[in-house]
């Protein structure tokens, strides 16, 4: 007899399973919070896993709240509401996600050959997310597309309607108590409203939207537009789609311009709108940005924006660590926590993860100037630790370079026993 959704939620290799993909996720998070507290779960994973899953056996299984983040966005005084669940709800709401998908009424629905993005890859494919949705592209432009309209959905997350989004689910899964823990997973309760102040009002916390930051998320966005993505690429004009942004291909203005109003009123259907402000219309032949990749002229580039967040990137760290060293140096920081090898180890992975994100991009003359520029950012960085050790002892310069001495490891020493006298 096959087993329930509820008992493949139950399930340790289900659990475990999610608790790999939210490892990883977290790992490669800009926060250090997010990185110091998954490395803590991690160290007991298989007690946490396994309360988690008795606590889902006897149904005492709690969401918690989660808090809110408003990240700043590059328009001025806008911002993306982020929601940041507790770890066990994270990995519960990975769980449901993938159980969902084994539904395969869920999974014929969150497949669509224009849609990219929260998309699992294609055994059969060797391209994904963004690399495969900029691929569709240039096969747009390789079947004749000559005009291009990119716009984007409006407050995307927060907007999308759970009511319409259950009755779907409901309708493919047929287990009230799956149903309910699904219900629980999509619900945003969080537990710093109050200092959030005007900000609060961006946040999912009622029957319309979901959480921005959750597993699930991009799945339930997926099934929504599911109709959307079919009927946009029903006929000779191409639709490709990102979660929000989408870009419209045709072989002149007037077809693009009929496509993008069709998209309106269909967006329009679930309570959605298109953005006012980002969008874009123009020839191919010239130059157009989709998914931070800027297309047009036979160059496929990493944009502007994203080059110089990398930069960025790499100059802060480098900074933040120089400055640490001469603190070092002087006795006034003797424990710091940077040092030349973490450093370093940081600023390689930050780039080796730019660098394969943006591999299938072809202008290789921005890579050259962005290695000439990082390579600027080193030299200046090695002088600066070079005449932090000069100055410095040999304790000192052992802490700035990252080798731990081991006086200092040995920081908890038993006692002698008191041996009494003859």
């Amino acid at each position: 007899m096959p087993r329930s959704l509820l008992e493949k939620l139950r399930s340790k290799p289900t659990l475990a399973k999610a608790w790999r993909v939210i490892l990883a996720n977290a790992r490669s998070s800009q926060s250090a919070d997010t990185r110091r507290e998954i490395e803590e779960f991690a160290l007991n994973s298989d007690a946490h896993l396994d309360r988690i899953q008795r606590q889902l056996n006897l149904g005492k299984f709690r969401f918690l709240p989660a808090q809110g983040v408003a990240i700043p966005k590059r328009d001025k005084g806008s911002v993306r509401p982020i929601v940041v669940a507790p770890i066990d709800s994270r990995i519960v709401q990975r769980a449901v996600h993938d159980v969902l998908l084994a539904v395969p009424a869920i999974n014929a629905l969150s497949k669509n050959p224009f849609s990219f993005g929260g998309v699992t890859k294609h055994k059969d494919s060797q391209l994904a997310a963004v690399p495969a949705a900029i691929a569709a592209v240039l096969s747009a432009i390789e079947g004749g597309a000559k005009f291009v309209i990119r716009s984007d959905v409006t407050s995307f997350f927060a907007k999308i309607p759970k009511p319409e989004i259950f009755a779907i689910v409901e309708k493919a899964v047929s287990e009230p108590l799956f149903l309910r823990i699904f219900e629980q997973a999509i619900t945003v309760e969080l537990e710093n409203l109050a200092t959030l102040g005007s900000r609060a009002s961006e946040f999912p916390l009622e029957s319309i939207g979901v959480a921005q930051g959750s597993s699930l998320s991009p799945l339930l966005g997926n099934i929504l537009l599911f109709e959307f993505d079919k009927q946009m690429n029903s006929g000779d004009v191409r639709c490709i789609r990102y979660i929000d942004d989408f870009v419209i291909l045709a072989t002149n203005p007037e077809s693009a311009e009929r496509a993008f109003s069709g998209a309106c009123r269909l967006l329009k259907r679930h309570g959605l709108s298109t953005s006012t402000t980002k969008i874009f219309k123009g020839f191919i032949a010239k130059k157009f940005e989709f998914l931070g990749i800027e297309i047009g002229n036979g160059y496929i580039t990493p944009s502007r924006a994203s080059r110089k967040k990398l930069l960025e990137r790499v100059r802060n760290g480098l900074d933040i660590t120089a400055e640490d060293f001469r603190m070092v140096a002087d006795g006034t920081n003797a424990n710091s926590p940077f040092s030349l090898i973490r450093t370093l180890v940081d600023i390689s992975g930050a780039v080796n993860g730019w660098g394969h994100h943006y591999s299938f991009c072809n202008d290789k003359q921005v890579f050259s100037n962005l290695d000439t520029e990082i390579d600027k950012l080193l030299g200046e960085y090695f002088a600066k630790y070079s005449t932090a050790r000069k100055t410095s002892n040999s304790k000192a310069s052992r802490r700035m370079l990252g080798v731990p001495l081991l006086n200092d490891l040995a920081s908890a020493p038993f006692n002698w026993p008191k041996v009494p006298e003859p």
